[in-house]
């Protein structure tokens, strides 16, 4: 994996506020890469970041790591029901693109 992709990714979604979520594809969007390599990204070095902030485009996350998203949320008052993050709660690609781009930080992160 691409270093410096991954640290965009992870320093991206740092920026996502409590009680906030973001689809994988709006990382992606800001990012400059696939929601698959979010994912992948989350999968294998996410365990550092505000990985409960980060979902599918639908609000859910795999039902192995659901149970301890769902604790984070009630703690940030994140709206979410027993199956899923309510709408209300997604960052859409502008407003994420705006807090990384007001960030100072060099989006290419060198």
């Amino acid at each position: 994996m691409d270093e410096i992709a991954v640290e965009r990714v992870l320093r991206i979604i740092e920026l996502v506020p409590a009680a906030r979520v973001v689809a994988y594809g709006t990382v992606g969007a800001v990012a400059d890469c696939s929601p698959r390599y979010v994912g992948r990204v989350m999968r294998e070095f996410g365990s550092n970041v505000t990985w409960w902030r980060v979902v599918n485009a639908a609000g859910i996350l795999p039902p192995e790591i659901f149970a301890r998203a769902r604790i984070h949320w009630e703690e940030e008052g994140t709206p979410h029901s027993h199956e899923r993050v309510e709408r209300a709660a997604f960052l859409e690609v502008d407003e994420l693109d705006r807090l990384w781009r007001n960030q100072g930080i060099d989006p290419d992160c060198s």
